[in-house]
């Protein structure tokens, strides 16, 4: 018999996760600054000019994130448009997210901390590769960005053979700085645990095909296990959810109470 045990899907920290952005947002959520009235640009590109060059959506990320770069490092220094300089030396954070169609493209949100105007055909003229939109954000608008990479929880297949893309990337000044008494957050089964040569696309695949079975002992504090599945949780869980059902054992939550080692067994590989 096995006592105040349950088991629940596995949810990484991670930016391509469907989950687990809500747990990378959740990290930096208390140190994200008041956004509202600034300056917000959506940078989209032209994907057919890319494909008449024979280029796709993975060659066009590559190009297009230094052209990102280069649009800030101008805007520091100043850029003359119609007999005036514009200047904007503030913070800022770009948010790279991905079309929901097969392909995936790339398209960029970029927030500057300033109430500033700038014309937006000169953005359009640094930026060259598609559309630009210029608006006023608000920390609505912001919170909702921050919380999917595609809209669909699917990340594009080309994604998905890249080590490493950074999905948000703030300057120096634009996240509030950590408390210098503020205790690290405990890394119980952190993602960088998974080495680094893994791809995303495998990373995606192991935490898929991974659970967390929790006991609660008590008095004490609860121990976390990670159990590798055979399939999918989710696949596994359409399987079994009739017979959970009738058992009463769904705690709710995504949580599955463990009564009998026999039920940890036909979850595990």
């Amino acid at each position: 018999m096995v006592k105040n045990t349950y088991i629940k899907e596995y949810v990484p920290r991670s930016w391509f996760h469907p989950k687990g952005v809500l747990k990378a947002v959740g990290r930096i959520k208390d140190r994200l600054p008041d956004v509202s009235r600034c300056l917000f640009a959506t940078f989209t590109i032209d994907r057919q000019s890319f494909i008449e060059k024979g280029m796709g959506p993975s060659e066009a990320f590559d190009l297009t994130r230094d052209r990102v770069r280069k649009v800030f490092f101008k805007l520091r220094k100043g850029v003359k448009w119609e007999g005036k300089v514009y200047r904007i030396s503030s913070p800022y954070c770009t948010k790279v997210e991905f079309h929901d169609d097969e392909d995936g493209w790339p398209h960029y949100h970029l927030i500057w901390l300033t109430r500033r105007f700038v014309p937006v055909e000169m953005l359009k003229a640094l930026w060259s590769f598609g559309r630009t939109n210029l608006k006023r954000i608000s920390n609505e608008d912001f919170d909702y960005l921050l919380k999917y990479v595609c809209k669909n929880g699917r990340v594009p297949e080309w994604l998905k053979h890249r080590d490493k893309i950074r999905i948000f990337q703030p300057s120096r000044g634009f996240l509030k700085p950590l408390p210098q008494k503020e205790k690290k957050e405990p890394l119980i089964n952190p993602e960088k645990k998974i080495k680094r040569t893994h791809s995303i696309g495998e990373r995606l695949d192991k935490w898929a095909k991974t659970a967390l079975v929790v006991t609660k002992p008590k008095g004490r504090k609860p121990t976390i296990m990670e159990m590798p599945l055979e399939e999918e949780f989710k696949t596994l869980y359409d399987r079994l959810v009739y017979s959970i059902a009738l058992d009463g054992r769904y705690l709710g939550d995504g949580k599955i109470q463990i009564i009998n080692i026999e039920d940890i067994i036909q979850w595990k590989k």
